[in-house]
Order: structure tokens, then C-alpha cells, then sequence
């Protein structure tokens, strides 16, 4: 008796999961909302213009599209990067969307939507240093803030591996700490280089050209087919439509969702 309902519990359970994992899309959209982590201390991506102040940004605009064209509402859960897929692994949310990007190692345990933004990683200094860096190779001896536990510090420890490298755990304080001297540069995203450049009023300048190229997406967790069919055909639509393109020029100025040609 005993082998004869472990072998139905064997035929079943697969079923069971597949089922489960199937239904992730329905439950959101039996919800009516999808949960969507983000930092909200990344102008111009998620932000907040003061303390107590609506939540804002690209990609809490796009947060809003993606949600509509699942058929529901976007709620947001403002989180620091270094708990943020954790807390998609613990079902606290259903996507992130931060500017994360496909790692090998993060495709093992995640998955990825196709990119919604291209764009980069970039050396950022203050405006009297700017004719001292151009490349990883300028970074050798000098301290470079960077956050923590992401493809950021990946690269940075792997191409510049004699730079003194300083964590942070939010970019409003890895800016301050760039602005008072505590590192010689800092390495983030290209587009949000060049807004700090905006809102810094040249103070602290993008340094050098891009030193590696970046694609964000959607990130889900894994074995759910369904949800990652819709969120690409999702963003698919925004890309055909143009609401992408609008939401870009909005918050940048500039195209940062079309494709580029040159990898």
C-alpha cells in the first residue's frame, strides 16, 4: 500500500507544481495587482522629490503601463538593492524592475523579461577630475564607490582590480560620498550619470565613455511560462506603440529603449 501511493504522489506532485507554477498570471490577475519591487532611491528611474512625496520615475511610469497591459493595477514596494531579489525569491513581490540585468548567475535562479532600456555602465567624478580618468585602467589605485552586491561591483572587481573599491547600499549616498571626497569616482548607470550631471549642474561629470553596455529587464521568478509570455508581449506592445519612447523622452530626453546597432 505504502509503494502504491508513493508512485500516485510520484505521478501527481509534477502535476501539482506545474500546475502552481502555471498560475502565478492568474493569480495576479485574479488579485487585480501586480506587486513590483523597485528601489525608489534611483532618480531618475524611482524616486521620491521629497520625503512623504508620491513615488516617481521611469520606471514606476512603466510599472503603471506593464500593470495595464496585464489588466491590472501597479502597486510599488520600495526596497534596498541588496534585498531585492530575495524578497522576489520570498514571494513579497511578483517582478522587480530596477535596471537589473541578465547575469549567468542570476538566470540560473531567475527570469528575464527581453530588455525594456539599453544603456551602460559609467564612470562618474568630480568635474576637477574629469581629465584624469577615461578608462577602467585610470581606476587602478583609486577609490571607486560602487553598490554593493551588483553586476557593478562584479565588473568593477573583475576589469579594475586594483581600484579600492567602497560599497554602498543606496545611490543618494554613494553620490554624497563622491561630493565629499570619500571616493575619486563612482561606476553607475550611464543614464543616471548623465541625469546627476543635470542635477548636480556639472559639479560631478560622466567620465570617459561607456565602459560596458547593459540591458535591463523585467525580473520573475522562475517556472512561471504564463506571466513571462504576457510581460513580453507587454512590453512589445509599449515598444510598437511608442509609450516606451515617450516615457524615455520624458524622464531622459533621449531614446533609451530602442535597440542600438552597435553592441
Amino acid at each position: 500500500m505504502k509503494s502504491r501511493l508513493l508512485g500516485i504522489l510520484a505521478m501527481v506532485l509534477p502535476l501539482l507544481l506545474s500546475t502552481a507554477r502555471a498560475d502565478q498570471l492568474a493569480q495576479v490577475q485574479r488579485k487585480g495587482v501586480l506587486e513590483i519591487g523597485l528601489e525608489g532611491t534611483f532618480p531618475p528611474y524611482s524616486f521620491r522629490a521629497a520625503a512623504g512625496a508620491e513615488l516617481q520615475g521611469f520606471e514606476v511610469d512603466f510599472g503603471r503601463e506593464l500593470a495595464k497591459q496585464l489588466g491590472v493595477q501597479a502597486h510599488f514596494h520600495t526596497i534596498a538593492w541588496t534585498h531585492m531579489l530575495s524578497s522576489l525569491s520570498a514571494r513579497r513581490v511578483d517582478v522587480v524592475l530596477n535596471q537589473v540585468v541578465a547575469t549567468t548567475e542570476r538566470q540560473r535562479r531567475f527570469d528575464f523579461s527581453i530588455p525594456y532600456t539599453y544603456s551602460g555602465l559609467q564612470m562618474v567624478v568630480r568635474k576637477a577630475d574629469a581629465a584624469r580618468f577615461h578608462s577602467a585602467a585610470d581606476l587602478a589605485g583609486a577609490h571607486v564607490g560602487v553598490g554593493a552586491e551588483t553586476n557593478y561591483e562584479q565588473w568593477l572587481r573583475s576589469n579594475a582590480p586594483q581600484a579600492h573599491v567602497h560599497l554602498y547600499h543606496d545611490d543618494l549616498t554613494k553620490y554624497d560620498g563622491l561630493r565629499r571626497g570619500e571616493v575619486d569616482a563612482i561606476v553607475i548607470n550611464r543614464l543616471a550619470a548623465l541625469n546627476l550631471m543635470l542635477k548636480t549642474r556639472g559639479d560631478l561629470v560622466a567620465a570617459g565613455r561607456m565602459l560596458a553596455r547593459e540591458d535591463a529587464c523585467v525580473v520573475m521568478r522562475k517556472d512561471n511560462p504564463q506571466l513571462l509570455m504576457r510581460v513580453n508581449r507587454a512590453i512589445g506592445h509599449l515598444q510598437r506603440d511608442g509609450a516606451l519612447l515617450a516615457l524615455s523622452r520624458k524622464w531622459f530626453m533621449a531614446d533609451i529603449v530602442s535597440r542600438p546597432d552597435q553592441p
